[in-house]
């Protein structure tokens, strides 16, 4: 009989509600905490809600539990596709090119890039994306001897923006796409246009708001001559061995044109990123072996644990609970439910982290949609969309922008939290604003 409380007692209803929230408290206590590494936090939270009889054993490994197994392994194939990828030098060889194009324009050079950031991270991890383009862009900016935290905040947002696009551009995406049997396709022509619309608002508001310092900046021929020179010799010498990256780049088509057409070919996600992972270490050899063991498995332990934390908060009844706030509060309009989802996960995505919110957010709008008649896909877009961007408002609302500062920081530059949101802060609400918009005229009108 699992432990229930030091006690003895049984759990009613009410206890049991508030022992699930009690641990996803604590777990998120120690990681905010900064005493204990997030992966053993979410590990020590999922114990604790099995040892408290809230989610059984066999509901982790049963195919139906609480653990989202499909969105883990996609997350893996994608993670070994995009570390394999990242060792052949190809975000390097993307870069110099899209800077040769830009001609050091400083206006070019950040549209180009934000462009870049968007676009790379609506196929491949944020981090991976982010620690590439800051370095590039830092590197750059020393040369044209230009701040680089204008074009570096730039990028962080739209790496985020960029991420929502698709199902398989941020982790919140393939948690909700796997849980509601969403495909790459669903969110293409759903978050993907949204987030189109949104990208140009940032970029547009970023360059109105640094007009000045943009305008402070040009070259003439022979300052551009010696630019130019920075770039030599020619951008191929960046990638080591050619061929390898275009083989590793082929799998890495390969496999997002699957998951494109994978509802149509009736094979499951998991199984498309499984083989996109097995195709590219079988080809790739010792080199994508290499490259593979620098996989990040911690991230997989942290979301594993963190979906048995919330499944926690499931089966006790509390998701309905928060359903049923939203909905009565919201007096079973529609229009006014999505935006209370999207400002109140805006709210929790600017500290908090996007995938738990992500996770719990699943059964809440399952609930509301069975409640109030709302149309399940329309929560699914709001939420997607409000976990993927509403990080964008501070330092340490998304691992982009932890990991971005970061490398800034090792290079000398140092971003205070009030002069990032000074500029992330506007910048999401204008996001926010133009999200809540759109749907309502393309779900809503």
């Amino acid at each position: 009989m699992p432990f229930r409380l030091a006690c003895g007692i049984v759990m009613d209803g009410m206890l049991a509600k508030g022992l699930a929230v009690s641990i996803l408290v604590f777990s998120y206590g120690m990681i905010l905490s900064e005493k204990i590494n997030r992966t053993s936090a979410s590990l020590v939270g999922a114990v604790l809600v099995v040892a408290a009889g809230l989610v059984k054993a066999e509901d982790i490994f049963n195919e139906h539990g609480v653990v989202h197994w499909d969105a883990l392994l996609l997350i893996f194939g994608m993670f070994v596709l995009v570390e394999v990828l990242s060792e052949t030098g190809f975000f390097r060889y993307v870069g110099v090119n899209a800077l040769k194009f830009t001609k050091f324009n400083p206006v070019k050079v950040f549209v180009m890039f934000s462009a870049l950031t968007a676009f790379l991270a609506a196929f491949m991890d944020s981090i991976t994306v982010m620690i590439f383009m800051a370095t590039l862009t830092i590197e750059v900016c020393k040369v044209i001897k230009m701040s680089p935290v204008p074009f570096i905040l730039g990028e962080i947002t739209s790496a985020n923006i960029g991420g929502s696009a698709t199902m398989v551009g941020d982790p919140p995406n393939i948690i909700i796409g796997t849980a509601l049997q969403y495909n790459f396709m669903d969110f293409a022509q759903n978050t993907g246009v949204i987030a189109v619309a949104v990208f140009i608002v940032n970029v547009t508001f970023f360059l109105i708001y640094y007009r000045k310092f943009f305008a402070s900046r040009y070259f003439n021929d022979k300052e551009f001559s010696r630019l130019y020179t920075y770039l030599y010799p020619p951008s191929r010498s960046y990638v080591k061995d050619m061929p390898y990256m275009k083989l590793v780049l082929s799998v890495f088509i390969f496999t997002v044109a699957l998951l494109v057409v994978h509802h149509i070919i009736h094979i499951s996600v998991a199984f498309i990123g499984v083989i996109g992972a097995t195709l590219v270490l079988l080809f790739g050899g010792k080199k994508a072996m290499e490259s593979a063991k620098k996989l990040d498995w911690n991230t997989l332990v942290f979301f594993g644990g963190l979906f048995v934390i919330v499944g926690g908060l499931e089966k006790s009844g509390v998701t309905t609970e928060i359903a049923n706030g939203i909905g009565t509060i919201a007096g079973g309009n529609e229009a006014i439910i999505v935006t209370l989802i999207l400002w109140l996960g805006f709210i929790i995505s600017a500290f908090v982290d996007n995938v738990p919110f992500a996770a719990a957010m699943i059964p809440v709008i399952k609930s509301i949609s069975a409640t109030y008649g709302c149309n399940l896909e329309t929560l699914a877009w709001a939420t997607a969309l409000t976990a993927d961007i509403g990080g964008n408002a501070t330092p340490i609302g998304a691992s982009a922008n932890v990991v971005a500062l970061a490398v800034a920081e090792e290079k000398g530059i140092n971003v205070k939290w009030k002069d990032f949101i000074k500029v992330a802060l506007p910048a999401t609400i204008l996001s926010m604003l133009t999200i809540n918009i759109v749907m309502w005229i393309r779900y809503l009108a």
